[in-house]
C-alpha cells in the first residue's frame, strides 16, 4: 500500500511540476517598448583618419514603468529577455547641403550600461544629404543586464571624411522587443 501510495505522489509530483512549467510560459508576454530619445550635438570638426567619438549622453530610462504600462502586473524584475529591434539616428537641426551623414564613414552607436556595450553600425559612407538612417543591430544579442542599469551612455563615433561646418543635433530612437513573465 504504502509503494503504491509513493508511485502516486511521485506521479503526482511531476505532473504537478510540468503543469507548473507550463503555466509559467503561459503568463509570458511579448511587448515591444520604444524608448524616449536621446539627442546628441555634434560639434563641427575636420576630418579624421580615423573613427572618433563625435558625442555621448547619459540617458535614464524608467525600464520599470515602461514595462508596467505594457504589460499591467509585470515590470523590471520580470525581464526574461530583453533585444534590441531597431536604433535610428537622425538629424534634427544643422543639416545642410553640405553637412549631414554623408560627411561621415562607418557610423557606429554605443550603448553602454553596468559595465557592458553594444554597438549599432551604418557600413559605408551615406548618400549625399542624408540625414535619417537606420543602423544595424544584432537581435539576438539579449541586453537586460545592460538596459536594466540605472542609467545608459549613448555614444556616436565615426570617421569623419568631409568636415563638418556646422554643429548638428541628432537623436537616436531605439525599439525594444522584450518579453516578460513569471
Amino acid at each position: 500500500m504504502k509503494k503504491k501510495l509513493l508511485v502516486l505522489l511521485m506521479i503526482g509530483s511531476a505532473v504537478v511540476g510540468i503543469s507548473c512549467k507550463k503555466l509559467e510560459k503561459a503568463t509570458d508576454q511579448n511587448i515591444t517598448l520604444t524608448t524616449a530619445d536621446v539627442t546628441l550635438t555634434v560639434p563641427s570638426r575636420g576630418v579624421s583618419a580615423q573613427e572618433i567619438e563625435l558625442s555621448s549622453a547619459v540617458a535614464t530610462a524608467d525600464l520599470d514603468a515602461l514595462i508596467k504600462q505594457k504589460a499591467s502586473g509585470f515590470g523590471l524584475k520580470n525581464i526574461k529577455s530583453l533585444k534590441i529591434k531597431t536604433l535610428t539616428a537622425e538629424i534634427t537641426a544643422g543639416s545642410d547641403a553640405t553637412n549631414s551623414f554623408s560627411n561621415l564613414q562607418g557610423i557606429n552607436a554605443v550603448l553602454e550600461g553596468a559595465g557592458k556595450n553594444f554597438t549599432a553600425s551604418y557600413a559605408g559612407t551615406p548618400a549625399a544629404q542624408t540625414t535619417k538612417i537606420n543602423l544595424t543591430v544584432d537581435s539576438s544579442v539579449d541586453l537586460k543586464d545592460i538596459l536594466s542599469s540605472a542609467s545608459l551612455k549613448y555614444s556616436l563615433k565615426s570617421k569623419i571624411v568631409t568636415a563638418l561646418t556646422k554643429n548638428l543635433t541628432v537623436k537616436l530612437v531605439a525599439t525594444y522587443d522584450v518579453v516578460v513573465g513569471l
